[in-house]
């Protein structure tokens, strides 16, 4: 299917310098498992699409949404549809012939099977490149709210990531997330140490958290002075409204694309690595820093 064009700056013009990654947001509903539909034929149809639509555009990195491949809601179903990675799936196989063939590095979100325990389902994100897989980010930070429904019951069904990687890709070192990890401010931070030189969170954006993601991602693209990208799933799911929203924020906080809210989009920019490191150094905000004050942050809380 075609997805519309948000408003957005000029691309590949001569006032753009540096070292250049051009971005592509897939904002796309997905269709979701039952207990005897597998989703991921049809998400991953739609998404071959979106992906040779964003290497027209001249995109070298294309980002979708939070469990886009598995459907978000699949729940209870993730059992019988989730991805296997090692040794890579058809899907997982399908996706590295179209970074190979696109020249793109495509970020997809899936439901995968743990490798060393059988039947351990992650909430994923899969760091597909031209070479081949580059890895897999688990998401660290499993939402369990139990006076909510739908997106907060996540613990239901995923268990937690236990490492924030940080990924060297064709276009450039990324530091990837998902959704509920924007949260902690530490992720982004360890990943921007590590690193990153854009950060890239892979999102199921609730109905009723729209000025959350708004000034949440604002905050994470300053505080590290790093380019901050939020690619969400869109529409129904159960009892679950996407609103969307995805957007790049650039290092010092302009949003400089945005998709619509409540519909499926597409936006592309392109994005300066260099920039992060000039705002750093004039600025200072990373090497004022006072690692010895925080250690608070990394010891254990004590019971009550």
């Amino acid at each position: 299917m075609a997805f519309a064009v948000a408003d957005k700056p000029e691309i590949g013009t001569a006032e753009v310098r540096g070292r250049i990654s051009r971005v592509a947001l897939v904002q796309a509903t997905q269709a979701i498992g039952t207990e005897t539909f597998d989703p991921r034929d049809d998400n991953l149809d739609k998404a071959m699409s979106a992906i040779d639509r964003a290497a027209a555009d001249g995109a070298n990195v294309v980002v979708f949404g939070e469990m886009y491949l598995s459907g978000y809601r699949t729940d209870e179903w993730l059992h019988r549809w989730a991805t296997t990675v090692t040794p890579p799936d058809q899907h997982v196989r399908s996706l590295i012939d179209k970074a190979r063939s696109q020249d793109i590095v495509i970020l997809m979100g899936a439901g995968t099977f743990g490798a060393i325990m059988p039947g351990d389902v992650y909430n994923s994100t899969l760091v597909v490149c031209p070479d081949g897989l580059a890895g897999v980010y688990r998401k660290s930070h499993v939402a369990a709210f139990p006076y909510s429904e739908g997106v907060a019951l996540e613990r239901c069904f995923y268990s937690p990531g236990r490492e924030l990687p940080v990924f060297d890709t064709p276009a450039g070192r990324i530091g990837v997330h998902i959704c509920y990890d924007m949260s902690f401010p530490e992720v982004a931070r360890v990943q921007t140490l590590r690193g990153a030189e854009m950060l890239v969170n892979s999102s199921g954006s609730a109905a009723g958290f729209e000025e959350y993601w708004d000034h949440v991602a604002y905050a994470r693209a300053v505080e590290n002075l790093s380019w901050y990208v939020v690619c969400s799933a869109v529409g129904q799911q159960r009892d679950t409204v996407l609103f969307g929203g995805s957007r790049i924020i650039d290092p010092s906080g302009v949003v400089v694309a945005a998709a619509k809210h409540n519909e499926e989009d597409y936006v592309v920019a392109d994005i300066d690595l260099d920039r992060p490191r000039a705002l750093r150094s004039t600025s200072h905000t990373l090497s004022i820093r006072q690692p010895g004050l925080y250690a608070p942050i990394a010891e254990a809380q004590q019971e009550p």
